[in-house]
């Protein structure tokens, strides 16, 4: 396939280095990608989740300690 933006796309990358090249690679794979796989969360986030919503609004979390809960259990 040879278009004018696949030109553009070949000259800016022409000088690249590997490694941006490899990521520009997995970048356009990840575009590639089959669209119909859709993230799905476990039954233990699910719960997880419910109970934070079921906290009242003085229980609220600070995100960080949120986001160090999330980290510490889920590896994030």
């Amino acid at each position: 396939m040879e278009s004018v933006t696949l030109k553009n796309i070949n000259e800016i990358l022409k000088d690249a280095p590997e490694s941006t090249l490899e990521r520009v690679l997995g970048y356009i794979e990840g575009i590639l990608e089959d669209k119909s796989s859709e993230f799905k969360l476990s039954e233990e986030q699910k719960e997880s989740l419910k109970k934070i919503k079921q906290r009242s609004y003085n229980q609220h979390t600070e995100i960080d300690t949120f986001l160090n809960e999330m980290s510490s259990k889920y590896g994030i």
